[in-house]
């Protein structure tokens, strides 16, 4: 494919571009040596005329010289002139002046072939011989690059001397003429060749730049379309998010407070749906995350049977509503990673695994090897082509799913695995076989089971816990989420105060003289403000020592970024009742605690 996307590049490039590139890049590689080629032929001029002062009628001789310097002034001045004034459209212009003064060096010295034969001395005869073929030699050399002028100087300056040599009628000068015709043919045939050698190289020169030029742009206009999809899907994310949130928080009041039976079951349902939105919102925000550098690794010691047990646990279920066996082997190591980031992967492990597993079974197994622990699991699936097991790990990738069926998700699993696995620094590895299954594996570093630092987790119950006489602000510019929000806040005995702006929250609080005990602002909202900004400055004006949290449906790397580094507590839209409840939890002992104090 990319052969053929390179010939279609090639052939889009005009011939007569090249054409005028080429004879352009031929011309200033004469006039580079311009200045060379004639003072040295005016050096040999003057050698060829010191012999002869006394054979040849000296009027000729500086008459011929004086032709020669003439000839050098006019060439100098061409030069001069290219120098100063060249410009690509002009190079036929200077391509002819060098073409003109090469044939006239060339008459030149077929001029001198003949007036200064020496009939008289054969040893002066050989020594006109040397030079001319001497400089003829030096042609192929010096204009062979462009070939009008190369011939422009090569047959006017043999011709005449192998024709005088060939009128003599004896054998010798007869050979001497020959000799000088088989060396003009010969260099000819060598100038061509070069020529052409030089023309075929500039021109795959030429193709390359351009061709790295329209690969340039290319790429350019790639990371363009790259950019674009990912601000269209943050402000989809962003858009779709808004609503959603919305729907959970009222969903979360109806879970809380609804118990008939009949009424309970569709609000089951309701969450069943809002829970697989937001895990598809998750995947998408996991993405975001990672690529804006803002999903950082927190390693610890742990055993690995833990989490492998928490795994079957979740999962058995499901496995078996397929009608599959899911096989744990003991796994008594300790492992040192990132619980939840180890967690992640391996979830996205086992979902691919009971997804293209239609018979059979998956099983999941540790291989301890020297200080890396290697973590399997493998299935009987449908199996995974030779050249289809890179792509795979490609965002959106999916085999099997022409269709897009949103129940076999949106092919964004092993793409968050990937990068995740490189967050760790943990090597994945897959090996498969169509129609007989697949292993994933992950390499994780060995633990030290002395290092494990038991912690007690205390789960405050949800339907029991109140937060009586707290005073919580809520700034966000949607009202359906200001009213979730309240209703949900309010139900849990909290005292709410919401509004769409910074101003319009501190002249309520300045007019109901309220201080408030904890804060929870939209990232996004009307105008240039954000919610960093109303926090830092309620902060300003209440106190710093105030819990805060943002909430955002953002994914755009930037507004990641940018939350990361202000240091507050962040939740990403839909947000969960229980992640709510667990910020006021902190909001209610925050309180305690000064009032103790």
């Amino acid at each position: 494919m990319f052969t053929t996307e390179v010939k279609v590049i090639v052939q889009q490039i005009t011939s007569s571009d090249f054409d005028q590139k080429i004879l352009s890049e031929q011309i200033k590689i004469l006039y580079r040596s311009k200045l060379m080629i004639i003072y040295i032929s005016l050096l040999v001029s003057v050698l060829l005329v010191y012999p002869l002062w006394d054979l040849i009628e000296q009027r000729y001789l500086l008459g011929w010289l004086f032709l020669v310097v003439i000839l050098v002034i006019l060439r100098t001045a061409s030069y001069i002139s290219y120098k100063r004034n060249y410009t690509p459209e002009r190079v036929k212009r200077y391509a002819l002046q060098f073409t003109l003064g090469s044939a006239g060096s060339g008459l030149l010295w077929g001029v001198a072939g003949v007036l200064f034969f020496t009939e008289q001395s054969s040893e002066h005869q050989f020594y006109m011989m040397i030079i001319f073929t001497g400089m003829a030699a030096a042609s192929l050399a010096s204009l062979h690059t462009y070939l009008p002028v190369f011939y422009a100087f090569l047959i006017p300056a043999l011709i005449p001397i192998a024709l005088i040599h060939l009128v003599q009628g004896d054998a010798l000068h007869i050979s001497l003429g020959i000799i000088i015709l088989a060396f003009l043919i010969g260099v000819s045939y060598f100038g061509f060749n070069f020529n052409h050698s030089l023309l075929q190289t500039l021109r795959l020169r030429f193709e390359n730049v351009e061709l790295v030029e329209q690969l340039r742009e290319q790429k350019e206009e790639a990371e363009r379309a790259n950019i674009a999809k990912s601000k269209f899907l943050a402000a989809a994310s962003h858009d779709l998010r808004q609503p959603l949130h919305a729907l959970m928080l009222f969903t979360s009041v109806l879970d809380e407070t609804i118990q008939y039976p009949k009424v309970r079951k569709v609000v089951d349902q309701i969450n069943a749906s809002v829970e697989a939105l937001q895990s598809l919102f998750n995947a998408l925000l996991d993405i975001s995350r990672l690529e804006a550098g803002v999903l950082v690794a927190e390693p610890v010691h742990f055993n690995l049977q833990q989490l492998l047990d928490k795994l079957t646990n979740d999962y058995g279920l499901v496995v078996k509503d397929k009608g599959l066996d899911l096989t744990l082997k003991p796994c008594a190591l300790v492992v040192y990673s990132d619980p939840a980031l180890l967690e992640q992967i391996m979830r996205n492990f086992v979902t691919n695994a009971i997804r293209y597993t239609n018979t059979g079974s998956i099983t999941i197994s540790c291989h301890e090897q020297n200080d890396v622990i290697r973590i399997d699991v493998s299935d009987t699936g449908v199996g995974i082509p030779a050249d289809k097991q890179h792509a795979i790990f490609t965002e959106f990738f999916q085999l099997g799913n022409p269709q897009r069926d949103r129940s076999k998700g949106l092919g964004l699993g092993l793409a968050i695995v990937e990068r995740i696995a490189k967050l760790l620094n943990h090597p994945i590895d897959v090996h498969s076989v169509p129609d007989q299954g697949s292993t994933f594996s992950i390499s994780v570093a060995k633990g030290d089971a002395a290092a494990i630092q038991k912690k007690q987790v205390q789960f405050v119950a949800a339907h029991q816990a109140t937060f009586d006489d707290l005073l919580i602000v809520v700034v966000d510019d949607e009202s359906s989420i200001r009213e979730g929000m309240q209703i949900l806040l309010e139900s849990w005995g909290c005292r709410v105060v919401v509004t769409a702006t910074l101003d319009e929250t501190v002249k309520d609080l300045t007019t109901r003289q309220l201080t408030p005990d904890g804060i929870i602002a939209d990232f996004r909202l009307a105008g240039t403000q954000t919610g960093i900004h109303v926090i830092q400055q309620l902060h300003a004006e209440y106190g710093d020592h105030l819990p805060a949290l943002i909430v955002t449906g953002d994914i755009e790397v930037d507004r990641l970024r940018e939350v990361s580094e202000s240091g507050f507590q962040l939740l990403h839209k839909p947000v969960a009742a229980a992640k709510l409840r667990a910020f006021v939890n902190n909001v209610m002992k925050n309180k305690k605690r000064r009032e103790t104090f």
